[in-house]
Parts: structure tokens; C-alpha cells; sequence
């Protein structure tokens, strides 16, 4: 064999070896933290499971109008709604601390053993404001140690075990778990007046100073003023409503009763329908581009103070 041909030879062995070394790499992911450096950057996140799909975005605009919206997530691709700062936050946290640990499986039949299948696992996908896919990866069910999960890289079939996330940190994949419960967003200290208007009675408070109101013109003990405006400041939606299953209550059919809430920088009107006789709860709005939530009766007579509820200040 002739030196030039053994060269040949040696070369192109040195090509296959390469081409091997690299398919090999390509085979690890090399990335232990698939979505860490992603998370930074990431101004939206795509939760898919099987047809479900929720997409959660960074809210834009002056830092004011985020404030009145009640934060800086929101959710919907259709109608938007304020998201729930906790829980985006909660989700976000446990992204960024995902690590990769060993690989279990190379087998894509092996997939939907361990939920990190397309019909079973939950797609997470992370993009910039411009739509550039940051990060993707597929999470499976949690593991038997509880400590672990299982994850997938959507074009790779290898399984693996990662550390750093609870499945439940992922919520449902449904854009009524993600949405913000909170129904005004007004600090109690900023509440100026309340105007509330049932069947047969208007009760209009005044805030004249710090601890000072008036009800329909006319001086009254604060206490239970106080304790009204902490209920509106702090109010929260037991539930959203289901437009399939009650499909005849709309924002304008809410005419039961209304409160309006005006504050130093901001308003809010809320509307309150009739009772739903099974759940005993009443169904509200605090706006027609708001949806419709649910709030329990103790929380409505709480907020529908008669007149009669307030003493005049001697």
C-alpha cells in the first residue's frame, strides 16, 4: 500500500471520526439549564397541552396603564385579561431552575410512558417581543422520588430526568387559571368615593378627609366605611364564569345592583347580577371587556350597604 494511499485513508478516517464526535454531541444536550438564560429575555410563554393553549405575554406601555391593569402579565390571545403576578412569577422561577440530570430513555415509543408526549406533556415555549423562539422543551409527569421530573427537547427523542420544578408549577394549560382574581385595583388609601345603587335604596360615601365621610351629604361614623373600602381594595373573584354553561348572563344583563369606586388615579365600575339560586353566588363585571366573575353572598352583602347600615357622626 502506497504512502499517498494511506494518507487517503488516514484523512478519511479523520472525517468519519468527526462526523461521528459530532453526531455524538448533538445527541447531549450540552444546555443543563434549558430555559435559564431564556427566562430574562422571555416577553412571552406558550403553554400547549394536546389542543390546549395559553399564552402569556409581557405587557407593554407606560408603567401607569400596567398599575391600573393590576400588573405587568396578561393572558389571551383572543380578549386579554390581567394575568396573576404570583403565578407567572411562580412558573417563571421554576423554568429558570430546571436542570437537566441523566438521560433514561433514547426511545420515542417510550415518550408517552412518560407524559413527554404532545398529547400528554406540556410544551413550553419562551420568545422575545419579536417572536424569536428563545427556548422549548416538552415536561412530562413528575418522577416517583417527587424530586424530579421528566423532560424532553421536542426534536430529540431522548428522555430525560430534571431537577429544580414541581409539575404543578406549570398550572393548567387554561386561560382562566393564569387570570388575575384581583377585581379592583384601587389602594384602600386612594378610594375618594362609593356610590352603591341596589333595588330601593343609593348609598353615596364621600371621603372629606383621612378618616372623614359622608353619606349622602351628611356626616357618618367611619368604621364601617373603613371596613368597606378594605372589602373593595382587597376584592377577589371566587371563579370566572363559563359562558357555555350560563350562556344567557352577559355584562348587560348584570343589573341587580352597581358600585362605583372612584380613586385619586383611577375608577371602577361594578356591576353585580342576580343570584344564581343553586350556587348562591351573584355574578359580576368590572367591565365589558372583563369577562364575568362570580363572587359568593357573603361577599356581595358585605359590599351592598343600605343607608340604614351607617350611623350619623354626633
Amino acid at each position: 500500500m502506497t504512502l499517498s494511499v494511506l494518507k487517503k485513508l488516514g484523512i478519511a478516517t479523520a472525517v468519519l471520526l468527526a462526523v461521528w464526535l459530532l453526531y455524538l454531541y448533538r445527541q447531549v444536550p450540552h444546555e443543563q439549564s434549558p430555559f435559564e438564560k431564556a427566562c430574562a429575555k422571555a416577553e412571552r410563554i406558550i403553554l400547549e397541552q394536546g389542543p390546549q393553549k395559553v399564552e402569556l405575554r409581557k405587557e407593554s406601555g407606560p408603567p401607569e396603564a400596567r398599575l391600573a391593569k393590576g400588573g405587568h402579565w396578561e393572558v389571551g390571545s383572543g380578549p386579554s385579561y390581567a394575568a396573576d403576578e404570583s403565578s407567572v412569577a411562580t412558573l417563571i422561577s421554576g423554568l429558570k431552575g430546571i436542570l437537566i440530570d441523566d438521560e433514561i430513555s433514547d426511545r420515542a415509543d417510550r415518550a408517552a410512558e412518560y407524559e413527554v408526549n404532545l398529547e400528554s406533556g406540556t410544551v413550553v415555549r419562551l420568545l422575545d417581543g419579536k417572536g424569536t423562539q428563545l427556548a422549548e422543551g416538552i415536561i412530562g409527569k413528575q418522577a416517583p422520588d417527587f424530586s424530579h421530573i421528566y423532560f424532553r427537547y421536542p426534536e430529540k427523542p431522548n428522555v430525560y430526568l430534571a431537577r429544580g420544578l414541581f409539575r404543578g408549577d406549570l398550572g393548567h394549560v387554561e386561560v382562566n387559571y393564569w387570570r388575575s382574581r384581583q377585581l379592583i385595583n384601587i389602594p384602600e388609601t386612594k378610594i375618594q368615593s362609593i356610590l352603591i345603587e341596589g333595588k330601593g335604596f343609593k348609598s353615596e360615601l364621600v371621603r372629606v378627609s383621612t378618616d372623614a365621610w359622608t353619606l349622602n351629604g351628611k356626616a357618618i361614623d367611619p368604621t364601617p366605611v373603613n371596613s368597606l373600602v378594605g372589602t373593595l381594595a382587597h376584592l377577589r373573584a371566587d371563579d370566572f364564569v363559563d359562558s357555555a354553561a350560563f350562556p344567557a348572563l352577559t355584562y348587560d344583563s348584570l343589573t341587580y345592583a352597581g358600585v362605583m369606586i372612584k380613586g385619586a388615579d383611577a375608577s371602577a365600575d361594578l356591576r353585580i347580577g342576580a343570584q344564581d339560586s343553586k350556587s348562591k353566588r351573584y355574578p359580576v363585571s368590572v367591565g365589558r371587556d372583563q369577562g364575568l366573575a362570580w363572587l359568593s353572598e357573603s361577599s356581595v352583602n358585605a359590599i351592598l350597604l343600605k343607608p340604614s347600615a351607617f350611623k350619623e357622626k354626633k
